[in-house]
């Protein structure tokens, strides 16, 4: 599947965005490589503070980051929506895993690490307090449909957009993973 190819179906996929600022948002953003700070971020999983070595091994990612933008715990209230994927991620743990990521306004900090030791979700969640993850990626689109995205060993964005709610771009990204495998973690340009 080539890149190209890749790049028009997801923007089919997206639907009604199909303006001329997102396409040129998704042409920037595809192939860019994407910057991590585990080691900066606070990350809760199943309720409890914990840390996490493992995930930055992990050849192929979903990144799904919210930002301060958003409302955040109204975020956190819909996690449970993910376990399809997260339960996708765990059978493939090694090959695939999904980085959840939360970027709350400094007012809302308290709010959001309450809210994840509450709430117990069964997947590792990170929480950037000082903004660094956009800091370090200025090249993300302000298009929120935009905060979703597949990566590569090497970082690099394949594939744009929310699985969550569209059953054809999930179908998209277990067929792009699977190709990832296969050819040791990158997408090969057939």
């Amino acid at each position: 599947m080539s890149k190209f190819f890749l790049f028009i179906l997801v923007v089919s996929l997206l639907g009604s965005c199909s303006n001329e600022r997102f396409v040129k948002d998704v042409e920037k953003f595809i192939n860019q490589q994407i910057t991590f700070s585990f080691n900066e971020w606070d990350v809760v999983w199943n309720g409890k503070d914990t840390s996490l070595s493992d995930i930055t091994k992990v050849p192929v990612k979903l990144v799904v980051w919210y930002d301060s933008l958003i409302c955040n715990s109204c975020q956190l209230n819909r996690m449970y929506n993910w376990y399809d994927i997260t339960d996708y991620a765990d059978s493939m743990s090694q090959w695939f895993s999904v980085v959840f990521l939360f970027t709350p306004k400094k007012e809302d900090t308290n709010k959001v690490h309450s809210k994840l030791l509450t709430e117990k979700f069964d997947y590792p969640v990170f929480t950037d307090l000082n903004a660094i993850f956009y800091e370090r990626n200025p090249i993300i689109p302000k298009n929120k449909q935009l905060h979703s995205f597949l990566l590569d060993k090497n970082n690099r964005i394949v594939l744009v957009g929310s699985p969550l709610y569209n059953p054809e771009l999930w179908a998209l990204y277990k067929r792009i993973i699977q190709k990832m495998i296969d050819n040791d973690g990158v997408l090969p340009d057939r």
